[in-house]
């Protein structure tokens, strides 16, 4: 490959590790995880399909927190990213419960939550921006509290 080829995803990786720092949400002065999604101009927190809200996600931000892990010498602000976030990570899991499939009133392969004593924790898809809180969505596009409260479709086909 050409040098210059290099140089050019040299500074285009440089470029995106740049924009993971800079939408990283920062609360009280403490850096916490990524959203969602977020607008391609402004940068922004934003909303997606009608289910996905404006969100941080455990999901999108465990792969962020990988990749940074994996970057050789680190910079401090990478450094303060991942620690910032792993105590996010640390602050929002969920113990005591974990998924359990059974075959719902049509014989159809569902899930749903149960209490367990000894299970590992867990995370959240999606979580308030502003309170941590963890939430689900229906096609309808109404922030919803119990997983019950989703639909087959939703609960069994996204994650």
């Amino acid at each position: 490959m050409p040098d210059s080829y290099k140089q050019k995803a040299r500074i285009a990786f440089h470029k995106g590790v740049e924009c993971i720092l800079k939408t990283q949400i920062r609360r009280d002065g403490k850096l916490t995880a990524w959203c969602a999604q977020y607008d391609p101009v402004t940068l922004e927190p934003a909303k997606a399909r009608a289910y996905e809200l404006i969100s941080l996600s455990g999901q999108e931000s465990d792969n962020i927190v990988l990749f940074l892990m994996s970057l050789e010498n680190p910079s401090q602000e990478i450094i303060n990213a991942i620690e910032g976030a792993v105590a996010w990570f640390e602050k929002t899991k969920i113990e005591g419960i974990k998924k359990e499939y059974f075959a719902n009133e049509e014989g159809k392969r569902d899930y749903r939550m149960v209490h367990c004593d000894d299970c590992p924790p867990s995370w959240a898809r999606f979580y308030e921006i502003d309170t941590d809180t963890p939430f689900f969505c229906d096609r309808d596009g109404i922030k919803r509290y119990d997983l019950s409260e989703i639909g087959y479709e939703r609960r069994n086909g996204y994650s």
